[in-house]
């Protein structure tokens, strides 16, 4: 009897060591899964922040090579050059300052020809955050597709870095939770 008993306990155990081996190992995987998909998703907020900075820089380059207040200034007087050399050469009468706005007028046309080639420009990049943004976008976590959307249109719909800037510190909130508070010593409120 004491053998059947001896038995009965050792199945017993060896049962009960499996079903505890095998929620070890369940928690192990869905642990070591939560850190994988931790692992993609901080990926993944790096890429959209990396693709947000290159939209931002090249935004930037744009609007000062070609909207800056000293282009404008530039091409006004190449187009004011242009007007004065073609009316000086067509004998600097009132008739001719008509002939003359010609080329003036080609100066300006080209700069606008330009930078609409160099807006278009952006594309890609505004692509390339589109691209970066949209896993996150999509994420089960609502905070984290709300904060990742945010920074998604604040980058693609204005230029304001302040905002691009405040709607990343955003995700980051999200994704990190809140910077802790600095203690302060006991007495002070």
């Amino acid at each position: 009897m004491i053998e059947v008993a001896v038995g009965v306990v050792g199945a017993v155990a060896t049962l009960v060591g499996v079903w505890f081996g095998s929620w070890l190992t369940q928690r192990q995987q869905r642990a070591a899964a939560a850190e994988a998909e931790r692992e993609q998703r901080l990926a993944q907020m790096q890429q959209l922040v990396i693709a947000v900075s290159e939209m931002m820089a090249a935004r930037a380059l744009y609007q000062e090579t070609w909207l800056s207040r000293t282009t404008r200034w530039r091409v006004g007087g190449m187009a004011a050059i242009e007007f004065w050399s073609a009316w000086r050469m067509r004998g600097g009468s009132w008739e001719s300052a008509v002939g003359a706005l010609a080329p003036s007028a080609r100066v300006i046309e080209l700069w606008q020809r330009r930078s609409v080639e160099e807006a278009a420009a952006l594309a890609p990049y505004a692509a390339k955050v589109a691209a970066a943004g949209l896993p996150l976008g999509m994420v089960g976590d609502p905070e984290l597709a709300t904060a990742a959307q945010k920074l998604m249109d604040t980058c693609l719909e204005g230029d304001n870095e302040d905002e691009v800037r405040e709607a990343i510190t955003g995700l980051r909130t999200v994704f990190y939770g809140p910077a802790p508070r600095p203690l302060t010593p006991a007495g002070e409120a």
